[in-house]
């Protein structure tokens, strides 16, 4: 029995086994305030078969038709300009609506546990070891929306071929692990998902603002439009190393917080009955931030994915800053002629 039991997990494919702590994981219910089209497909876009098979299609997709652009084939269609306007405009607002509710509620949450128990306050807010900020009806339903938007950000890889422009690794990468980062930070409730959630949006509220100018050949704040791809590798520095913390931060007693394990369950169920499925995800393995082994992997992921990233920024960063000096040489080289 025991040779059987080992053989059928040895015949288990790597994908089922890599994916086991999401396909396992407590489902959080769907987010109250989401429209009924998405919450009929809900349990559908959490199937983790769904955003991998999705992100690799993209990726294969992407790059295959990237081989064969010739510069010659982009679009000059009179409205096309109006579409790629209403596209930034669109993810521009999106991105600012998602920062501006989740952003005060998370800090809020921070201050409120360090004005009340101190640093050790402070770090189980950061931790949300109360489960306050996942059993609210806001965070979910903005977390559930930006996994979600992370879908229809393909559409820029879209736009680069339809203008005859080839797709790079850093586009390309960068949209098929964001899908994958954000659902697996969304379906194990990983704390660390307020990194990906509140930078993301603050950074991309910019970036569509920007692209939306230059759609129409507006003026763009010249300092913003310099220091968009800094603050881009500063939100990978930053958010990389907040969210490795996770890994390694135990839960300080609190007199205002059960130190057991089911007495924390038992005050978590009585202060959010309806939200059976952060209830069930509560299961601490020890006095540790993340709750188990779901929440872990997701992070893991979510720090190795931002490594390659944050290097493919600092080399385009590099070759454009390069590009750019070059370019000032050669026209202050033809002035002096």
């Amino acid at each position: 029995m025991d040779y059987e039991m080992f053989a059928a997990s040895a015949a288990q494919p790597s994908a089922s086994s890599f994916l086991r702590p999401f396909r396992d994981a407590p489902r959080p219910p769907a987010p109250a305030g989401i429209p009924r089209t998405l919450a009929d497909s809900y349990e559908f876009t959490l199937n983790p078969y769904f955003p991998l098979a999705f992100g690799i299609v993209y990726f294969i997709l992407a790059k295959t038709l990237s081989s064969l652009q010739t510069g010659k084939n982009r679009i000059a269609a009179p409205g096309w300009n109006v579409a790629v306007l209403a596209h930034n405009v669109f993810l521009a607002a999106y991105s600012a609506w998602t920062f501006l509710g989740t952003a005060p509620q998370v800090f809020g949450a921070f201050w409120r546990g360090f004005v009340e128990d101190g640093v050790a306050g402070l770090t189980h807010a950061f931790c949300d070891s109360s489960f306050s900020i996942w059993s609210s009806e806001t965070f979910p339903k903005f977390a559930y929306l930006f996994y979600l938007s992370k879908f229809y950000e393909i559409v820029d890889t879209a736009i680069l071929l339809l203008k005859g422009k080839k797709v790079g690794m850093l586009q390309s990468y960068h949209h098929c692990g964001a899908i994958w980062t954000m659902y697996s930070a969304y379906v194990t409730q990983a704390m660390p998902i307020w990194l990906f959630v509140v930078f993301n949006s603050f950074i991309h509220s910019i970036m569509y603002t920007y692209y939306a100018f230059s759609t129409i050949s507006l003026p763009f704040p010249r300092f913003l439009k310099k220091s968009l791809t800094r603050l881009q590798i500063t939100q990978f520095l930053v958010g990389g190393s907040l969210a490795a913390s996770y890994l390694f931060i135990q839960l300080p007693e609190l007199p205002s917080f059960p130190t057991s394990a089911d007495e924390a369950r038992a005050q978590l169920s009585s202060a959010a009955s309806s939200f059976e499925a952060g209830v069930n995800a509560l299961r601490r393995e020890g006095p540790t931030c993340l709750v188990n082994n779901g929440q872990r992997a997701a992070t893991i992921i979510n720090c190795i994915y931002l490594v390659p990233l944050t290097y493919l920024f600092v080399a385009f960063f590099v070759k454009t800053y390069r590009k750019s000096q070059q370019q000032a040489q050669q026209n202050k080289a033809k002035k002096a002629q």
